[in-house]
C-alpha cells in the first residue's frame, strides 16, 4: 500500500471518530436538557413528599417576594389534570395572574401584581402535582400568610350548582368581592368548587361581600357573554353560608323549537330552545293551536313534564297493582321460590361488597400503602325547583294529519324575568300507507312455488 492511500485512509479514520464523538455529545447534552424518568432502580409508588414551605402558614406579616413549596423528588412540569402548575393554582385574594416558576424539586408562586399591603393570603394548589414517574398528590396544599395583622377566623361556604343540570357544578369559580364605596379597587377572595360543587372560603374580613360563582367554561377565571353566573349578597361574621345557582342571562325570549304528537295524535310535546322560569301557571288558554281556517283544537290539559311524569307513575302503579293482585300466587312453592331469590341477592350483594375491597386493597398496594381518598360526603342539596323546557298539551281529538298548525304560547317567562309570547307553524305529516290486504284463499304470490321446482 502506498503512503498516499495510508493517509488517506487515516484521514477517513479520523472523520469517523469526530462524528461519532459529536452524535454522542448531542445524546448526552439532550438527556440533561429533558428531564425524564430514570431508568432502572426499584419502582417508585410514592407520591411526592413537601419537605418545606415558605412562608410559614400562619405567619403574621410576612416579608417575602414569592411562595416556595419544596418537594422531596423531581416533579413534573405537566400536571396531571391541568395544562400547566399555574391552572392548579389560586392565590386569594386576586392580585392578577398567578405565576408558576418550575425548579425541578420546588416550585415558585406569586401574584403578577405583587403582594398588597396588611392582606390576609390563602395560596391554594389543587390536586393534580406529579413526580417524573407520575405519583400524583390528592389533596389540596394550602398556605396561608399575613402581610400585616392577625390572621381572622372566617370561613364563607357552599355550593356552586347548574341550574339548568339542576346539579352541582364542578370546578366552578368561586369570588367574594368586597362591598366598600370608600375604596376605589376591587378586592376579590377567590377559589374553584370541588367535583361536587362544594365550596370553602376562608379568612377573610368581616364585613358585607357580594358573592359570584361562574361556570368557566374555557378556564380564563372570567365572566364571559352567555357563560352562566349567580351572585349573592352575604355578610360574613364568622361561619357564613351562601348556595349560588347560575345559568345564562340573556334578553332572547323562549322560542318553540319542536312539536311531536304522542299517544295516538291526543297529546302534544312542545319543546322550546331554553328552560322556562318554574312558578308559572299553565291555564288551557294559555297555548292555542289553530288550523289553516283559523279553527282551533280543543286543549284539556297543559302539564310540565315533572306532572306528566307523576300522573304516569301513579297511573302505571295502579295498573301493576291490578295484575299483581291478579296473578298472585300463594301456594308454598312460589313462596320458597321468592325466599330463593332473597337469600341470592344478599349473597351477591355480599361477594360484591368484598369483591371491591379486594380492589381497593390492591389499588392501595400499588400505591406503596397510600389509600385511595374518596370523597364520602352526600353531594350538596338541591334547594331550587328543576327546569324544564317541554309542555305537554293534552287535546279532545287527535292532531289531524296532513294539516298546517300555527301553535301559540302566550306569555312565557324566561329566568331572567321576561315573558314574551311565541308562535310557530308546523304541517303535520301524512299517514304511513297501509299494506295492501291478502287475499285469504289466493296464497301470497311469493310462497308459490315454480312450476319446475315443484316437478324437481
Amino acid at each position: 500500500m502506498s503512503a498516499d492511500r495510508r493517509v488517506d485512509r487515516a484521514r477517513r479514520w479520523v472523520r469517523w471518530v469526530t462524528l461519532g464523538l459529536t452524535a454522542a455529545a448531542v445524546a448526552v447534552a439532550g438527556a440533561c436538557a429533558n428531564v425524564s424518568e430514570p431508568p432502572g432502580g426499584p419502582p417508585d409508588v410514592q407520591a411526592p413528599v413537601i419537605l418545606r414551605i415558605t412562608p410559614d402558614s400562619s405567619a403574621v406579616t410576612a416579608r417575602l417576594k414569592e411562595v416556595v413549596v419544596q418537594f422531596d423528588e423531581v416533579i413534573s412540569e405537566t400536571p396531571r389534570t391541568a395544562q400547566n402548575l399555574a391552572s392548579l393554582v389560586f392565590i386569594s385574594p386576586k392580585s392578577g395572574v398567578p405565576e408558576v416558576d418550575w425548579g425541578r424539586d420546588r416550585i415558585s408562586i406569586k401574584p403578577s401584581k405583587g403582594w398588597r399591603a396588611n392582606t390576609v393570603y390563602s395560596v391554594e394548589v389543587s390536586p393534580g402535582i406529579t413526580d417524573l414517574r407520575n405519583n400524583g398528590i390528592d389533596s389540596t396544599i394550602r398556605i396561608v400568610f399575613s402581610t400585616g395583622g392577625a390572621i381572622p377566623n372566617t370561613r364563607l361556604s357552599g355550593a356552586a350548582f347548574d341550574w339548568v343540570a339542576g346539579a352541582g357544578a364542578p370546578r366552578a369559580l368561586v369570588e367574594a368581592l368586597v362591598i366598600d364605596s370608600a375604596k376605589t379597587d376591587t378586592v376579590a377572595y377567590q377559589t374553584r368548587s370541588d367535583s361536587s360543587g362544594r365550596y370553602d372560603l376562608r379568612y377573610m374580613p368581616p364585613g358585607p361581600y357580594l358573592v359570584r360563582t361562574v361556570l368557566d367554561r374555557n378556564g380564563n377565571r372570567a365572566l364571559d357573554p352567555l357563560e352562566p353566573w349567580d351572585t349573592v349578597r352575604v355578610t360574613i361574621t364568622q361561619n357564613t353560608t351562601a348556595d349560588l345557582y347560575a345559568f345564562v342571562r340573556d334578553t332572547a325570549s323562549v322560542r318553540i323549537t319542536a312539536f311531536t304528537t304522542l299517544d295516538s295524535g291526543r297529546t302534544v310535546k312542545l319543546t322550546f330552545d331554553k328552560p322556562y322560569a318554574p312558578g308559572q301557571f299553565w291555564p288551557n288558554e294559555k297555548v292555542r293551536i289553530a288550523r289553516a281556517d283559523s279553527s282551533l283544537l280543543t286543549v284539556t290539559k297543559v302539564v310540565t313534564p315533572d306532572i306528566r311524569v307523576r300522573d304516569d307513575s301513579l297511573l302505571a302503579a295502579a295498573r301493576a297493582d291490578s295484575i299483581r293482585r291478579a296473578t298472585t300466587d300463594t301456594s308454598a312453592l312460589a313462596r320458597a321460590r321468592a325466599d330463593t331469590v332473597a337469600r341470592r341477592r344478599a349473597a351477591d350483594s355480599i361477594a360484591n361488597a368484598e369483591r371491591a375491597l379486594r380492589e381497593e386493597r390492591r389499588v392501595a398496594a400499588l400505591r406503596g400503602g397510600r389509600p385511595v381518598v374518596r370523597d364520602t360526603t352526600p353531594p350538596p342539596r338541591f334547594q331550587r325547583p328543576n327546569l324544564y323546557s317541554e309542555l305537554f298539551v293534552s287535546l279532545a281529538q287527535p292532531v289531524p294529519d296532513s294539516t298546517r298548525l300555527r301553535v301559540t304560547v302566550t306569555a312565557v317567562r324566561t329566568l331572567s324575568g321576561l315573558a314574551r309570547t311565541t308562535s310557530r307553524e308546523w304541517v303535520t305529516p301524512r299517514p304511513a300507507p297501509k299494506p295492501p290486504a291478502r287475499d285469504s284463499v289466493t296464497p301470497a304470490r311469493d310462497t308459490v312455488a315454480p312450476a319446475a321446482a315443484r316437478r324437481r
